[in-house]
């Protein structure tokens, strides 16, 4: 099993878990429970971790896809960028959670601030994670309504 098989294996771990990692967290608002809040918390640090194989299993994978017919290299920059900014951001909230879940033992302390800054930083991950598994997503699946898929069609028709 080379990088790219293994990057295929691992790639929606982020993107999806950060998403229930999210959810969580907002219901754990809805629902006052502090442990749903707390289990939302290990959520995002464990996403954190998972994600650092997801990427570097992404960089194998262009190395070996670089070569072959039919992947534009444009889109796999322009995948790469985002994966490094949603890396950013998602590592960024599996800290910020690892502190709150260490803040949280004390009893007596506010956790308003860290749960606002959660809160925003997770919003910000989720959406760079959506947009790198849509980039990703670009570079092998040129669907009927983007413009490579419309250039495929017109190549095919010419043929």
């Amino acid at each position: 099993m080379g990088f790219d098989h293994l990057h295929l294996i691992l790639n929606h771990v982020p993107v999806i878990g950060i998403i229930i990692a999210f959810a969580l967290f907002l219901l754990s608002f809805s629902s006052g429970s502090g442990d749903l809040r707390r289990a939302s918390l290990i959520v995002f640090a464990a996403i954190a971790l998972l994600t650092i194989p997801t990427f570097v299993s992404g960089v194998g994978a262009e190395a070996s896809i670089r070569s072959e017919p039919g992947v534009s290299a444009t889109l796999v920059r322009r995948h790469e960028g985002a994966a490094m900014l949603g890396l950013w951001f998602v590592e960024a909230a599996g800290a910020l959670a690892l502190a709150a879940l260490w803040r949280s033992r004390q009893p007596g302390r506010s956790q308003r601030g860290m749960n606002i800054a959660m809160l925003l930083l997770a919003v910000v991950a989720v959406g760079l994670m959506a947009r790198t598994g849509n980039t990703g997503g670009a570079i092998r699946h040129p669907e009927p309504g983007t413009l490579q898929g419309a250039s495929q069609r017109i190549r095919s028709a010419r043929s």
